[in-house]
């Protein structure tokens, strides 16, 4: 039998889990992700005021320790399954003046074809005039239209009845890397901070980030560990599925002709 979690995530694609942290813990944890080194320089969304930090969890044992708590564990075994991963964080700041950021489904970022499990954490309040989290309900089912605007790869169409998630420090939203979601224009003086955290099924590929990776539940009970591989990347169907993706007919056709000029050599008469 499913359950409650499960039905309303199925049917919306996301849950919000009030007061899941304390808001001392918010503010231990953001002073860590200030402290946090980024794994490598790929920062490309930050403008203005609205500022990335990305990959930060990789050299940073505190927030280790914090992505895989027990308690964060409970509350993605019933979606993700019980052997997590994660493949992927960023912490960000709206400041004064952040402009929106646009409607989007963050698969077409990750260019990934399974679900990934969003972890949004409110480290500071979120509301609608600092920057707050908007999400379509139910649009997590198929993969969008969208279009590129410079780094940005926007939904192509316009939401039917998104929500408002207003949540205070240490409230928590898990939602599904195809829902729907956007933030607005921070008009307020304040500084407007949130983490999220990206999770995988160890059942899940994904061909874009290079080891180790960071195992953080196994058998549904915290377990963290960094990997050389795990068992989505040695699944040769997963493999199979990015490489069919990937596959680029104008690269393979020249690449099996010289494979054949080295083999039997060139036709005769040709130079």
């Amino acid at each position: 039998m499913k359950t409650e979690r499960q039905v309303s995530f199925e049917r919306d694609g996301f849950i919000v889990c009030k007061e899941v942290f304390t808001k001392e813990e918010m503010k231990t944890l953001l002073e860590d992700i200030k402290e946090a080194q980024l794994r490598d320089d790929n920062d490309t969304l930050t403008r203005g005021s609205m500022i990335f930090r990305i990959s930060i969890f990789f050299k940073s044992l505190k927030l280790q320790q914090f992505i895989s708590k027990q308690k964060i564990i409970d509350l993605l075994k019933d979606l993700a399954g019980p052997d997590i991963w994660v493949r992927w964080d960023q912490a960000v700041a709206k400041g004064p003046g952040a402009d929106t950021f646009p409607w989007h489904q963050d698969n077409n970022y990750s260019r990934l074809q399974d679900t990934h499990y969003q972890f949004w954490v409110a480290l500071t309040e979120s509301n609608e005039n600092n920057g707050g989290l908007w999400l379509q309900p139910g649009s997590h089912k198929q993969s969008l239209p969208y279009r590129r605007l410079g780094h940005e790869v926007v939904y192509d169409g316009v939401p039917e009845s998104p929500i408002l998630i207003t949540a205070e420090p240490g409230d928590v939203v898990i939602f599904s890397s195809f829902t729907l979601h956007s933030t607005t224009p921070n008009i307020t003086q304040e500084t407007r901070w949130a983490y999220v955290v990206e999770y995988m099924s160890l059942d899940h590929y994904d061909p874009y980030v290079e080891p180790p990776y960071f195992v953080v539940a196994r058998d549904g009970k915290s377990s963290p560990e960094f990997v050389e591989t795990y068992r989505g990347k040695e699944n040769m169907m997963n493999r199979l599925k990015y490489q069919l993706i990937n596959w680029n007919p104008d690269k393979l056709v020249p690449s099996l002709i010289r494979k054949v000029k080295q083999t039997f050599g060139s036709p005769s008469g040709s130079r």
